[in-house]
């Protein structure tokens, strides 16, 4: 086969993974500019704080309903839409005249953004040059909201500091503007599949092999974002890593993030969802050793880059599994599907950042390492549960 044809990278993929980078921007950007948007709102930053935690909210609750309705409309065409309205959106937020005005379109930003992203991996199959190529464009995806945590928001965050707030997010709709344009001459047309009444659709939760799989997300999520949530403070107060330095620590574990993303395409090809329990051995472990390791800046900050490297592993080995059950057993569930994997993270976030609070309050920073390993150890038994009940002789890759 001609290099041409086997390339990994081509404009449709390009313009995948700027989506997610964009979307994830414009998603991270606000937890780096919130005394800003406090102050040019004049509300309390505790106020401000409910933005981050209602988009979550607002993204794992409106996504699978959104995804499973529009899944009966031309797949081209909501693509489109949905960067439109997002591109809107962030407009709005720009130019909005109060702290409700904002909120709201944030909320609406929140469910474009995770229905936008669910339409996105149904295009994997399509825009890849070979089918080996479809598990590392899933994992690009992904990747493209890891890169924004690392780059896009320091680079809205420094435009903020220079011309404002508002100007991040004319920013974010000026750039979804231009990607608008190249995956409106990039992207397939055709639709591939058509999708059942939403009722149908939440069928797909009746298959075990998708319900256990959501598990292992929430779950996962739940045991990362326990200790993630409050990684800077352990950088701080734990590694005593200086504020001169606090930069390049997060930096480097934003390399370690964006390497799991990355790497994740290569488990999915290689291993698939075999992987996922000693994935959950390795970060459980780590967990329980955090409050020991971080009495030392070298064993801390080898632990939490070893977590880093594990966090995203199990994106494209369960999207990939998601998708194929749906797309061999449950054609008309596709798009609800491709949904699972950011919807029951987003939960899992929610769950987890609200254990490492209760941990924090009662126990002290050093333990939410604890707390992340109970829902890490869930994730485990959960994933062999998934292994044993696949059907005997089917592809679990």
């Amino acid at each position: 086969m001609s290099s041409s044809k086997s390339r990994f990278f081509n404009p449709a993929v390009v313009g995948l993974i700027m989506l997610s980078f964009f979307l994830g921007t414009s998603e991270y950007t606000v937890i780096g500019i919130l005394p800003e948007i406090a102050d040019g709102f004049g509300i309390s930053l505790t106020q401000a704080g409910s933005i981050v935690s209602l988009f979550a909210f607002a993204y794992g609750l409106g996504t699978p309903f959104l995804a499973a309705y529009v899944g009966k409309y031309n797949r081209f065409r909501i693509t489109m839409l949905g960067i439109s309205l997002f591109a809107l959106c962030n407009l709005i937020c720009a130019i909005a005249v109060n702290y409700m005005v904002f909120l709201v379109f944030r909320i609406l930003t929140a469910v474009v953004s995770g229905t936008v992203v669910s339409i996105s991996m149904t295009y994997a199959e399509d825009v890849a040059s070979i089918p080996e190529h479809i598990p590392g464009v899933i994992a690009g995806v992904f990747s493209g909201f890891s890169v924004a945590s690392v780059v896009g928001v320091p680079i809205a965050s420094t435009i903020t500091q220079t011309f404002g707030w508002r100007a991040a997010f004319i920013t974010i709709f000026v750039a979804s503007l231009a990607l608008l344009a190249l995956l409106f001459v990039k992207l397939p047309r055709q639709n591939r599949l058509k999708a059942g009444s939403i009722l149908e659709q939440f069928k797909l939760f009746l298959d075990k092999r998708i319900s256990i799989g959501c598990a292992i997300v929430f779950l996962a999520g739940a045991s990362t974002y326990c200790f993630y949530t409050y990684l800077t403070p352990i950088f701080q107060q734990e590694l005593h890593i200086p504020d001169s330095m606090l930069s390049l620590a997060l930096l480097i574990f934003g390399i370690a993030a964006i390497t799991s993303n990355v790497s994740s395409g290569q488990v999915a090809n290689k291993t698939g969802i075999r992987m996922l329990p000693l994935i959950y051995v390795i970060q459980t472990v780590c967990l329980l050793l955090l409050p020991i390791a971080t009495h030392n800046l070298i064993s801390g900050g080898l632990v939490l880059f070893i977590l880093g490297v594990v966090m995203y592993l199990l994106n494209s080995p369960l999207q990939m599994h998601f998708l194929k059950i749906a797309t061999r057993e449950h054609p008309a569930c596709v798009n609800l599907a491709s949904s699972l994997i950011s919807v029951f993270f987003n939960f899992g976030i929610a769950a987890g950042s609200a254990i490492g609070g209760v941990i924090v309050k009662y126990a002290g920073l050093r333990f939410v390492g604890i707390g992340g390993a109970v829902p890490g150890i869930g994730a485990f038994i959960c994933a062999m549960i998934l292994l044993q009940i696949m059907k005997p002789g089917a592809d679990i890759r």
